[in-house]
């Protein structure tokens, strides 16, 4: 349902983003906010899962390595609807806004 990309994909991602790490518990993205970009997984797992404290036993998914998250919040401009969450620590590419739309017409053919 979630694809994941190659590591060659990965490695034609890294020149549009920065290295972010998250810690153990933290949030790479919260419901509400703005999400700080697209974001590829490289390290760590990074759980999915609705905002609403009745909800939050039903994750939509764990993202690990070659995972990527907050796509669609960087094209519609809106902010998140769900928590992703570091399980464990996490290293992940985060492309902003601005450099999304610079890949996707440099690298158009990307998984």
């Amino acid at each position: 349902m979630f694809p994941t990309l190659s590591d060659a994909d990965v490695t034609r991602l890294r020149r549009f983003g920065d290295v972010q790490t998250y810690r153990a518990g933290e949030f790479a993205a919260k419901a509400g906010d703005v999400a700080p970009g697209l974001q590829v997984i490289l390290r760590g797992e990074v759980l999915i899962a609705p905002h609403e404290e009745h909800m939050r036993d039903q994750p939509i998914v764990t993202h690990g390595p070659g995972g990527f998250m907050g796509e669609l919040a960087q094209l519609s401009g809106r902010p998140s609807l769900v928590d992703a969450t570091a399980i464990s620590d996490v290293e992940a590419i985060v492309i902003a806004s601005r450099r999304l739309r610079d890949l996707m017409v440099e690298e158009a053919d990307l998984g």
